[in-house]
């Protein structure tokens, strides 16, 4: 009989479970939130929700129609959220639900990984930009560079690109799709960092020892890299690099750990120059346009936009060839930037509007949408 009274009361319990979780999303600023990530942690999403899995979850908005959502596990074994784009009016609320289903299969919108293919390129790109940074296999490579530099290609498409553009092996000429027409070498190129101290850089002396694929789409993609040590001024100092870029954005969050045996280093984080049209900056942010850097047809191929937001940083229009926010870090304790990437080709129209897409993100990480679950 105590054995029947339990099963009933379970059974009562599952009935009495919510059948979803609801979620508002407030929007605490003047500006238009649109294709804005949030996050929703899985424990809130397991609790609340009765037989949730990570591969049976469908959101919907207030009108009922499902959005492309993904679970995030950032490396972890487990889920660690569960996340999706909202649109949310000024100083408004959105309203959005999480159920247990079967989910559309969602066309990708970002992703990365590692090209052995092309000397352990790592490659990651959203439905607007793309990047990719240099792995060990380059360092024995007719080429042998090694370079801290991220390079930028440039999209006039939403599709995603990667792997097409690496099997034609043919990425330096526009076919209608964008291109590779950006010169990093040794340098920063669009967005990396490194120790700077005595009025130079202290660059790594390797590139990336191992690259590891977190998320990887619908909406988020991310990868952690890790750097051995090199000499930073007869101190030993490694990186872990962790970056995440979601789709419709053309910002990446970059969290970068230096560790060592240092109190405080200064690291700069920043975007090469080369034949430069326009820099601006601002408080915690620099902005630059210039034409395309690698390309025999410049004319015809365009003008590249960088920028870099960073709070609490030295900013530097014109240092050591680059542009530059200068941070102070401390030993284990990861610096936090971002960086972004565009195409006067490709979406981004002038300067003017550059800088105005740079200040409204900036407005974004400083006042980010307040999310509740219920």
């Amino acid at each position: 009989m105590k054995k029947l009274f339990l099963m009933i009361a379970a059974a009562a319990m599952a009935a009495c479970a919510p059948k979803s979780v609801e979620v508002t999303v407030t929007n605490p600023t003047d500006g238009e939130r649109t294709n804005e990530t949030i996050e929703v942690a899985w424990s809130t999403v397991a609790e609340k929700l009765n037989g949730a899995t990570a591969t049976q979850l469908v959101v919907t908005n207030a009108e009922g129609e499902e959005i492309p959502s993904q679970v995030i596990y950032a490396g972890c074994e487990e889920p660690q959220a569960l996340i999706f784009q909202v649109d949310v009016a000024p100083n408004a609320t959105a309203q959005y639900s999480v159920k247990c289903g079967t989910p559309a299969a969602y066309p990708a919108k970002a992703f990365g990984r590692i090209v052995p293919e092309r000397y352990d390129d790592y490659a990651w790109e959203n439905n607007l930009v793309a990047y990719r940074l240099y792995g060990p296999a380059l360092e024995t490579s007719p080429e042998k560079l090694i370079t801290p530099g991220i390079d930028v290609w440039v999209k006039c498409t939403e599709k995603l690109v990667i792997d097409e553009w690496y099997a034609k092996g043919d990425y330096h000429h526009n076919y209608g799709d964008g291109m590779d027409c950006y010169k990093v070498g040794r340098t920063l190129g669009g967005g990396a960092s490194v120790p700077m101290m005595n009025g130079k850089f202290y660059p790594m002396e390797h590139n990336y020892a191992t690259a590891k694929t977190l998320d990887n789409g619908p909406i988020r993609t991310s990868v952690e890299l890790n750097y051995v040590a090199w000499d930073v001024d007869g101190t030993p100092v490694s990186l872990v690099k962790r970056i995440t870029l979601d789709a419709n954005n053309r910002f990446n969050k970059m969290e970068n750990t230096y560790t060592g045996p240092f109190e405080q280093l200064p690291i700069a984080a920043g975007f090469v120059r080369h034949e430069v049209k326009q820099t601006a900056q601002g408080e915690g942010w620099l902005a630059m346009v210039e034409v395309v850097s690698d390309s025999k047809q410049p004319e015809v191929d365009g003008d590249i936009y960088q920028a870099v937001i960073a709070e609490n940083a030295e900013m530097h229009a014109e240092l050591l060839g680059h542009s530059l926010a200068v941070i102070p870090v401390i030993s284990g304790v990861t610096m936090t930037y971002y960086n972004a990437s565009g195409w006067s080709e490709g979406g981004v129209e002038s300067m003017e509007a550059w800088i105005e897409a740079v200040k409204a993100q900036q407005e974004k990480i400083a006042n980010p949408l307040i999310v509740s679950a219920k």
